[in-house]
């Protein structure tokens, strides 16, 4: 459950990925994840890492402003990769 104590973290991937997880589980679940291509990944020479922190930070940001809070772990919404 996501609620007003839960700390979040991101995490680097073994595979270069970007993932929000919560500090306290170490079961692996990710709540959201964040990647991109080798090739897009060269194109933005070097700055992947911060573009992808500031995109995980908008959204957990944009659902706190939302007030986007889930009463179980199965309302939580699925992430998409693309």
């Amino acid at each position: 459950m996501l609620d007003d104590e839960t700390v979040l973290e991101i995490v680097q991937l073994e595979n270069g990925d970007l993932a929000l997880r919560r500090a306290d589980d170490d079961s692996g679940e990710l709540l959201l994840r964040v990647g991109a291509s080798q090739a897009l990944r060269e194109s933005m020479q070097g700055e992947y890492l911060n573009i992808a922190r500031v995109m995980l930070t908008a959204g957990v940001q944009l659902m706190a402003e939302a007030g986007f809070i889930a009463e179980t772990e199965a309302e939580l919404p699925q992430p998409t990769i693309h």
